[in-house]
């Protein structure tokens, strides 16, 4: 099945590049607040170039991709641009749990915190907003990172989340193109993307930390969304598992990535790098075994030993199979 999947990834590519200029849905911008370039790491620059292929949904899902305004509005809030002023922790906790941009069908707001209600990740971005908990104590750098990493992990959740409701559409024969089964692949693709604030823009940042083509990651993940489709349109089940198993190891490789690179940097005393490291590896919860994870978290303490991002570096390394990512992990930073 894998073979197939490659298959039709490679058919496909050079309509995804064509269409990526007429449609605007690049990988690359602005999005996620993650530093653009590493600290003594030199791969940004040498980064291979790549072309961002891009993906067409069938169905409407601007509302969806939407919430991706509820991020930016809640970055901008958190680092706000006016000289002396702190962050509104208020306003972007009520945008965080209220919503405000995403509406769904019948008028009410999707809202992110809606997303990770069964997951980790919520209950730490809400102790992040208050202050208490795992962010008691932390600067409101530290914390803002932990917001802001948060929402990634949580657009990462829902979008794989996404996955699972076109499996469960398309075996029950629900096939209609704005609302059945291809809708919830469409759906993969708006939470992923969330108007360039969501998993892509960090994808394409930690590509180039690793000296890869920029666009590689992203567009990894996008060939499992397309074959995902593909799946659905030929109603093959097996086919749309194998695309939905790519896109999961896909996007762990991402979030893999992003954690080695601040367990490095966490190691040279920075303390936003821990916030940022751990938040990342929330991401990963429910895909490492507990004991790796609470290896990899253990990591960004203020008191990791000194070892530690050769550690998480292992554990990651050890844990590729168990990620589902088909593709090496990297040492940070690139040589």
């Amino acid at each position: 099945m894998r073979e197939a999947f490659h298959a039709i990834r490679g058919m496909t590519m050079l309509r995804w590049i064509a269409a990526a200029a007429a449609s605007g849905l690049l990988l690359a911008g602005c999005g996620s607040a993650d530093d653009d370039a590493a600290t003594g790491a030199p791969a940004a620059a040498t980064a291979k170039v790549t072309a961002a292929a891009s993906y067409t949904p069938t169905s409407d899902v601007s509302g969806n991709a939407a919430i991706g305004k509820d991020v930016a509005e809640i970055r901008a809030l958190l680092e706000p641009e006016q000289a002396g002023a702190k962050p509104d922790y208020k306003a972007a906790g009520q945008i965080w749990s209220k919503g405000r941009n995403s509406v769904e069908g019948d008028g009410t707001k999707r809202t992110l915190a809606s997303f990770v209600e069964k997951h980790p990740v919520g209950k730490h971005v809400d102790a992040a907003f208050a202050g208490t908990g795992i962010a008691a104590g932390l600067t409101d750098e530290q914390r803002g990172q932990l917001i802001d990493k948060g929402m990634t992990v949580t657009l990462k959740v829902h979008a794989l989340d996404e996955f699972g409701g076109a499996k469960e559409k398309l075996a029950a024969g629900e096939l209609d193109p704005q609302e059945g089964a291809v809708h919830n692949v469409d759906e993969v693709w708006a939470y992923y993307d969330a108007d360039g604030e969501g998993v892509g823009a960090t994808a394409a940042k930690r590509a180039k930390d690793f000296g890869l083509g920029e666009h590689d990651l992203g567009n990894d993940v996008l060939a499992a969304i397309e074959a995902a489709r593909d799946a659905v349109e030929a109603k093959d089940a097996a086919a749309l598992d194998a695309a939905a198993q790519d896109g999961r190891g896909a996007m762990n490789r991402v979030f893999a990535l992003a954690v080695k690179k601040y367990a490095v940097e966490a190691a040279r005393d920075d303390a936003k790098a821990r916030s940022e490291g751990l938040a990342f590896s929330w991401g990963l919860i429910g895909e490492l075994s507990d004991a790796d994870q609470k290896t990899i978290e253990a990591a960004f303490a203020e008191d990791a030993d000194p070892e530690a991002a050769k550690v998480v570096s292992d554990t990651l390394d050890g844990a590729k199979d168990k990620l589902g990512i088909d593709g090496s992990l990297p040492a940070y930073p690139a040589t």
